[in-house]
């Protein structure tokens, strides 16, 4: 039987993830400015405010070989740690799923059938496209597939708390898939990875010489095939031995329709490559949105301590996530 077959392998071999290839190659990307001028400080919140921490894990391995092409067997999981009178505890129930991917193409029929037989819904990682006959080929489509499932877990509690928490959630990673978290949502995501930064040379200037404790001009992303975003950069921890990007995060929140409108009005659309582009810094919209960047700035600042450690991310790694993470790893026994 599959299950009982995959249940051996996931205590066995490594996690495909480990091996996974680099993701997309460092880029400057084009934003549009909310905010001009220089850095700004960020005031001291003396008590944590943010109530929710939420995180996903996934854990791939191949379970075996048909056909020379691998079979693999994923479990992916989403939760939130919620925190009263400062301990943390596991909010509504955990998401897990588990999941077996091959192609079908490659494997044949016989294996296909035999694979429905065993009770599990196999996933065909090629989805009508014809996927190169090499192993590596499948191994990387199937974790683009189970990323993709991670996600879904993720927008699912992110929406549930919008729908019932009592507080402000921090997410871990963007937001611009994530269409519960509109402008009236009580969320946050913060970005730890910068594969990508966002700005024209002396925005990037700025925002990789902040102080511990400052955060850049905020300004707007508009993804071509996501919903546009408010963004910031924010220095959380002093940086050694000069590395601009360590204790460096970037928040997202969704912005208000209104904002968007008037962005648009004034020309700031999704094709455009134009960086320089500025808002009206007096308009109330922006000004809302504004006040808003400073005080999450000031929530993100409350949550330095304690530090994350012995985790080498503990520089942009806020314990909430970090006691989610370590949750989730003792679920599905990562």
């Amino acid at each position: 039987m599959v299950g009982a077959r995959a249940a051996g392998v996931a205590g066995q071999a490594p996690p495909l993830e480990r091996f996974a290839m680099a993701g997309d190659p460092p880029t400057v990307s084009a934003c549009h400015m909310l905010e001009s001028g220089s850095a700004r400080a960020v005031a001291l919140h003396a008590e944590p405010t943010v109530r929710g921490f939420l995180d996903g894990i996934q854990r791939s391995r191949v379970l075996g070989h048909a056909a020379g092409t691998p079979i693999i067997f994923a479990t992916v999981a989403a939760a939130i740690q919620r925190r009263e009178a400062r301990r943390l505890s596991t909010w509504n129930v955990p998401l897990v799923r588990h999941l077996v991917l091959a192609a079908r193409e490659h494997v044949g029929e016989p294996v296909w059938e035999a694979l429905e037989a065993s009770g599990v819904a196999p996933i065909d990682v090629a989805d009508g496209e014809t996927l190169p006959l090499h192993p590596l080929a499948v191994r990387a489509r199937a974790l683009e597939t189970v990323a993709q499932e991670r996600e879904t877990l993720e927008r699912q509690l992110a929406a549930s708390w919008c729908r019932d928490g009592d507080g402000w959630l921090w997410i871990d990673g963007g937001i611009s898939g994530t269409f519960a978290v509109d402008e009236h949502s009580p969320a946050f995501g913060v970005v730890k990875s910068h594969s990508t930064l966002y700005g024209e040379p002396g925005m990037l200037r700025t925002t990789l010489a902040l102080s511990v404790g400052a955060r850049s001009p905020a300004f707007l992303i508009r993804h071509r095939a996501r919903r546009a975003v408010a963004s910031w950069y924010l220095r959380l921890h002093a940086s050694p031995g000069d590395d601009p990007l360590h204790g460096l995060v970037r928040i997202e929140i969704a912005p208000s329709a209104a904002l968007l409108a008037e962005t648009e009005r004034a020309g700031f659309g999704a094709a455009t490559d134009d960086a320089t582009a500025l808002a009206d810094p007096d308009a109330p919209t922006v000004r809302a949105l504004v006040r808003r960047v400073d005080e999450i700035s000031t929530w993100l600042l409350a949550e330095r301590a304690p530090v994350s450690l012995p985790d080498p991310r503990w520089h942009t790694l806020t314990y909430g996530v970090y006691a989610c993470e370590q949750f989730l790893k003792a679920l599905i026994g990562a």
